[in-house]
């Protein structure tokens, strides 16, 4: 994959690139809300493998399982961060993710990337839209989705089996794409009042 816009390129990460994907790893910005990207404890020696991993999904047209995609810079060629990717098991849609590193945010290289992204991805496999998800105390990564054309569609809490019991919120995104022609584009415009509680318990009702 390679997707160009005015500053940068989206791209499949190379074997070079691994001192790249691992500063992104290793980054307290990145390590903040995303301290399990790839894995917790991975080492850079092990990063190869999940470059050369990414890449075999590329070439064997498997648009399912997760990879990251690398944000190159167009004027230096750097990598400054990456776009995560892939098929949700529980919900079986197509969720779009962003890492950058810490100095080079704020400069809008992840919407820039994610938009160009959402956009080329369903025009070119057919797909209405993507979904972003993110933990609610993450503004910036709220921001961002929004920039990138990214609506709010609802908070969720999941339910944690393990524990048994409900944990954190996190925020629901849908992007739909400029030539999706589905009418119906619900994002969940009704007032949030917590798990479970309608509008009538709340006084909302007639």
């Amino acid at each position: 994959m390679k997707i160009e816009t005015e500053r940068l390129i989206v791209r499949t990460f190379r074997e070079e690139d691994a001192d790249a994907l691992y500063r992104i790893k290793t980054d307290p910005q990145v390590t903040e809300f995303c301290p399990d990207f790839l894995e917790v404890d991975v080492s850079r020696v092990e990063i190869p493998d999940w470059i050369r991993r990414f890449r075999q999904y590329e070439e064997e047209g498997d648009l399912d399982s997760w990879r990251c995609y690398a944000i190159e810079l167009k004027n230096t060629g750097e990598v400054v961060g990456c776009l995560s990717f892939c098929k949700q098991n529980m919900l079986r849609e197509y969720d779009l993710g962003w890492m950058v590193i810490g100095e080079y945010t704020r400069k809008g290289y992840a919407s820039e990337a994610a938009e160009a992204f959402a956009e080329a991805f369903c025009r070119e496999h057919g797909v209405d839209y993507l979904t972003v998800v993110m933990d609610v105390d993450n503004p910036a990564s709220r921001r961002t989705a929004e920039k990138s054309g990214f609506r709010l569609f609802e908070k969720r809490t999941v339910y944690d089996y393990s524990y048994n019991r409900f944990c954190d919120d996190y925020y629901y995104f849908r992007r739909y794409w400029s030539g999706c022609t589905l009418k119906d584009r619900f994002y969940g415009d009704s007032l949030y009042y917590g798990r479970s509680t309608s509008d009538r318990e709340q006084g909302g009702g007639a």
